[in-house]
């Protein structure tokens, strides 16, 4: 008996559930050939999961991820009409965005009042580019909520620009002198005031950041720990190596063996591991 309930041995039996099935496997597996013929592969767990943890980060990257550009090529044909099928893909993208951004900590009603909204508009949608143009705006709010839920109304002026500004920039070489010349106070005062009100001095809140990000790209990416670490900023592999076990008591290799390929809401509680 195949891995789908049916007798492949002594001719192909099908048993009396598959029977009963408004779609056969017969079709799945036609689906699967053709696809395999077409050298066509669905877009990857990981691709996915690094869009989604953008999103849960409010990071406005994933607005731009190649993986959320609605293409049929890279998620599926799920209608042979167009229109229809990119609507389908619309759908389905936002729904799974939601989960997400509930994860992040947007009040589901919130969330799903604005899902819905975008769907039912997509759904009068009568071209290819209203949904386009639908999608890259509901994911822009998609993050802007995040982003909003994620602040503390305590939060000054210039402290939200430096938690704003190191949320786009941790991926390169920013110290807090450059933070405090765009805010135009002195370097030792922004650093008594961020310590003030985040309860963090401005290293150990960006070394947070690019931790927690190197944490979700060890379980969801293949990237080598070289690539993770120059993408962070890190000066070396080293440097990344020493901070990433200070911060987790894990060595980037041993965190990517026991969690690797762990399901994305582990990527909201990572924080949970980074020792105080």
């Amino acid at each position: 008996m195949s891995k789908w309930g049916v007798f492949v041995s002594g001719g192909d039996v099908m048993n009396e559930t598959e029977k009963e099935r408004i779609i056969s496997f017969d079709e799945i597996r036609k689906l699967l050939h053709d696809n395999a013929e077409k050298g066509y592969i669905h877009t990857t767990y990981q691709e996915e999961s690094r869009r989604f943890h953008l999103l849960m980060n409010g990071d406005m990257r994933a607005v731009d991820d190649p993986v959320n550009k609605l293409d049929a090529n890279m998620q599926g044909k799920l209608s042979k009409d167009p229109l229809r099928n990119l609507r389908y893909l619309f759908i389905v993208n936002t729904g799974l965005a939601t989960r997400y951004m509930i994860e992040a900590g947007v009040p589901q009603e919130t969330v799903y009042s604005i899902s819905d909204v975008y769907i039912q508009r997509a759904d009068e949608a009568k071209t290819m580019d209203e949904i386009l143009k639908l999608n890259r705006e509901v994911w822009t709010v998609f993050v802007e909520t995040v982003r909003d839920y994620k602040r503390e109304s305590q939060y000054s002026k210039p402290i939200l620009f430096c938690l704003t500004y190191i949320d786009s920039h941790f991926n390169e070489k920013i110290t807090l002198e450059d933070v405090a010349e765009k805010v135009k106070l002195s370097a030792c005062y922004l650093a008594t005031l961020f310590k003030k009100e985040t309860g963090k001095t401005f290293g150990e809140y960006l070394m947070g950041i690019r931790i927690e990000t190197s944490m979700a790209l060890l379980t969801k990416t293949d990237y080598s720990y070289s690539q993770i670490a120059y993408s962070l900023a890190f000066c070396s592999q080293s440097h990344f190596t020493k901070a990433f076990h200070r911060y987790t008591g894990y060595t980037p290799k041993q965190y990517r063996m026991e969690f690797f390929n762990a399901n994305i809401s582990a990527v909201g509680t990572s924080s949970r591991l980074l020792k105080k």
